[in-house]
């Protein structure tokens, strides 16, 4: 099942980015949560993360906690590796 990106303009009341539902492989991004484009597009690329540990079966080996703090070291590793 391929990912499904859905942008959001309303409908979200707390300070969530982006949200993955596993169940249905689908995002929602909340547009009105960020504060440039650059940002919306590494909230994008979070939950494309999370879509491809879910679909590799990583996800089952991790708790929310460890799969937030792999994704967090995924899209900082171009600028700490260097």
């Amino acid at each position: 099942m391929p990912l499904k990106i859905d942008l959001r303009i309303n409908g979200y009341d707390d300070d969530n980015r982006g949200i993955y539902y596993g169940e249905s492989g689908r995002c929602l991004i909340f547009l009105t949560n960020h504060e440039a484009i650059e940002d919306i597009y590494k909230t994008m690329n979070h939950e494309i993360i999370h879509y491809c540990l879910d679909k590799a079966g990583e996800s089952e080996n991790m708790d929310e906690d460890m799969e937030e703090r792999l994704i967090f070291c995924v899209q900082w590793a171009d600028e700490t590796l260097v």
